[in-house]
């Protein structure tokens, strides 16, 4: 049995092994007034309306971790809404000119389509990796068999 976590805390009782790196963007619809902007500054961040995961996610907890590095509270920024999926920020976003954090892996195909577009805060760092998980002590075949399948495709994610 195993699972895939993205927190950065470490329990003893736990095997911890790489999968893979992600990283979080900050993303407006296409004709956003900021669309064809390459980057914003913290100061034009921060006077932008922005949606963001729900309390509790992995995705917020590292977007706070960012903003922690840079002495910003998450009340010092103009956040809209908080909502429970990535899916559903990217379906307000679209009706929006607010801005969101999501996983570059969760927006490639909308970048590529012309949806969506990444625009750069040089000033935040948002990086988190993902790890399976499982008991310390014998091996589960099966569970091996399933982590070598997902790290050969795991670059289509």
């Amino acid at each position: 049995d195993c699972g895939l976590v993205e927190r950065i805390t470490r329990e003893s009782n736990l095997k911890y092994t790489h999968f893979l790196r992600d990283e979080l963007v900050v993303i407006v619809r296409d004709g956003h007034p900021l669309a064809n902007k390459e980057e914003l500054t913290m100061d034009e961040f921060r006077a932008n309306g922005l949606v963001l995961r729900e309390r509790g996610s992995g995705t917020l907890d590292v977007f706070e971790k960012a903003l922690s590095r840079l002495n910003i509270k998450l009340s010092m920024l103009n956040v809209q809404l908080f909502l429970g999926s990535t899916e559903s920020i990217k379906l307000y976003l679209e009706h929006t000119d607010a801005m969101g954090v999501v996983s570059i892996r969760s927006v490639a195909r909308e970048v590529v389509l012309g949806r969506f577009k990444i625009i750069d805060v040089p000033a935040l760092f948002m990086e988190r990796e993902f790890s399976f998980i499982e008991l310390h002590g014998e091996g589960n075949p099966l569970v091996e068999q399933f982590m070598r399948f997902a790290a050969k495709y795991k670059e289509k994610l």
